[in-house]
């Protein structure tokens, strides 16, 4: 369904908020962000607009989005570790005892184990799977991979995430686990676990009380299942053209493909440029 189109009134009246997803939603999975996705996100902070991004990545994955994106904050881990401009203006933690256990947990289940925390990525010295070796290869690339032992206590996880197979007992992890993390199924033997209370609306609450913009006001747009919750909560919810069905029941506006122009075409048909 078509939405409303605010008036010029409330345009002024009430400043906007714009919180995009990275991977599939800004940036193509080839690692480059449309030219039309970075004019529209020009134009609209031209217009006062302010433009978060709001992303799973840990910081030192996220903040690569700042060579090719104009923006005013990032919202990292989910909700976890939370910037504006420059400034860290909130941070969770997951408590040593709970990631002791957690360790221990995914080395019984043989669930590959990858930490993310603010300092960089760490993954479990048991990981076995291929999939698991691809990332670190990514992670690598991008410089934020923990430089440290896995288990030197000076690391601070914000989040993990685990990929599996048919010899993990994924029923004891999640039993487990899910005392304390949200549990996000994002398919092919991937799960992201997110601190309970936390995720990407979450972020968006915080922002809002930060900058005083009402929900009537906040537009978001994503692709993937941890994009869900921002999905549900916000104001004005976009999803990609390539997309996953989780999100459709949910979505006030699906846009063209983001290689199709789809940010900038969903920005137009909205009136934010």
């Amino acid at each position: 369904m078509k939405p409303d189109m605010r008036s010029d009134e409330n345009i002024v009246s009430g400043r906007r908020a714009l919180f995009f997803d990275v991977d599939g939603t800004l940036m193509a999975y080839g690692g480059y962000v449309p030219e039309s996705a970075k004019r529209a996100i020009r134009k609209a902070r031209e217009h006062g607009d302010l433009v978060f991004i709001n992303s799973g990545r840990i910081y030192k994955l996220a903040k690569y989005i700042e060579r090719f994106v104009e923006n005013d904050g990032l919202l990292c881990g989910c909700g976890t570790d939370l910037y504006y401009g420059k400034d860290n203006f909130y941070s969770h933690e997951v408590p040593a005892e709970v990631l002791k256990g957690i360790e221990e947990e995914c080395r019984k289940d043989r669930a590959d184990l990858v930490l993310e925390g603010r300092d960089g990525v760490a993954v479990a010295p048991w990981a076995r799977l291929k999939e698991t070796f691809d990332v670190i290869g990514f992670i690598k690339e991008q410089d934020a991979i923990w430089p440290l032992d896995f288990y030197d206590p000076g690391y601070r996880a914000n989040k993990f995430c685990i990929q599996y197979d048919e010899e993990t007992d994924i029923p004891s992890f999640t039993s487990f686990a899910r005392e304390w993390f949200d549990i996000i199924d994002r398919g092919h033997g991937f799960l992201e676990c997110v601190p309970c209370g936390h995720g990407k609306a979450f972020a968006i609450k915080k922002v809002m009380e930060l900058c005083g913009i009402e929900k009537e006001n906040v537009y978001v747009f994503g692709d993937s299942t941890n994009d869900l919750d921002m999905i549900r909560f916000a104001g004005h919810s976009v999803i990609m053209g390539k997309h996953d069905r989780e999100l459709e029941p949910y979505a006030e506006f699906i846009t063209r493909d983001l290689e199709d122009d789809g940010i900038e075409y969903a920005m137009k048909h909205y009136g934010i440029i």
